[in-house]
């Protein structure tokens, strides 16, 4: 218990500092509410008409794998620099990552997910 106190400490503060700042921003924040604060905001762009098409949401599918791949390849930094002190145990480590990243890779590619129409 000795090791986990001080981050349980801080877990506490910082859930503490956060009910307290939304507290004190309720209180004390303004309240002016206008039809132009209460409308919707889609890109500062007025709607005129009803969409004619659904939006294509291809970019955001891309983006998300970006994202996971991104995270996944941040974790070979830390593999790179105790390579040496792993030895072979270490290399194995890397070579395994290194093929599920692949695999999940292909996987995404052969389902389309980085084509555009």
């Amino acid at each position: 218990m000795g090791n986990t106190l001080p981050v349980l400490i801080l877990v506490g503060l910082a859930i503490l500092f956060g009910i307290v700042v939304m507290g004190v921003t309720a209180v004390l924040g303004p309240r002016k509410p206008s039809p132009e604060k209460l409308a919707p905001y889609e890109s500062g762009l007025q709607n005129i008409e009803a969409p004619t098409h659904r939006f294509p949401v291809k970019y955001l599918l891309t983006g998300m794998l970006f994202i996971a791949f991104d995270i996944e390849i941040v974790s070979f930094y830390p593999l790179a620099i105790l390579l040496h002190s792993l030895q072979v145990t270490g290399l194995v480590e890397l070579l395994t990552f290194l093929a599920i990243l692949a695999v999940g890779y292909i996987y995404v590619w052969r389902k389309g997910a980085f084509t555009w129409d």
